[in-house]
């Protein structure tokens, strides 16, 4: 493909992409409002709900929060009663996060609101090949993204994903 070619598709891309971020963002801000969460402490939960006891460092690296963002976030869901930290293994130095029974029931209570089911059934007027091939090109471009140390995230995916189809 040539340059002017190449530019074009890329804008379309970037700003296609911006906009529909931006946009399912302010959606889901909506949503974790409802029930007095932001979309970030509601990511979080939603995290942990599905892989419970990660360190800090796996739940900035799923996330893609840097270590700071991640633990001031953990220090206010943990104020809130939302999660609780534990010392791994006796060691100082490892903390796992975990959500606890009041995190559950906010994280609940967030996505049965009717803003919620509405807004998370999006992609339902779709044909399934539609949606497979649309994720396979959005996880073909991440990649081509060079995201170097990913395995957090690609692991969390996967398995998040498949816990999806067991709920």
């Amino acid at each position: 493909m040539d340059r002017i070619k190449g530019n074009y598709y890329f804008n379309l891309f970037l700003n296609l992409m911006r906009a529909n971020y931006m946009k399912s963002q302010k959606d889901w801000e909506k949503v974790a409002n409802e029930v007095g969460l932001t979309h970030t402490q509601q990511h979080a939960l939603w995290i942990l709900h599905l892989d419970n006891g990660l360190t800090l460092d796996e739940l900035g690296n799923i996330a893609f929060w840097n270590k700071s963002t991640t633990s001031a976030l953990v220090s206010r869901l943990e104020k809130k009663g939302y999660v609780r930290k534990e010392r791994y293994l006796n060691n100082s130095r490892t903390i796992r996060i975990y959500i606890t029974e009041k995190g559950k029931k906010i994280l609940e209570d967030s996505v049965n609101t009717e803003r919620a089911v509405k807004f998370m059934g999006l992609l339902r007027s779709l044909d399934v090949e539609e949606i497979e091939k649309f994720l396979e090109t959005l996880e073909k471009i991440y990649d081509l993204m060079n995201n170097q140390d990913s395995t957090d995230f690609k692991n969390y995916l996967q398995v998040s994903s498949n816990m999806m189809l067991k709920l």
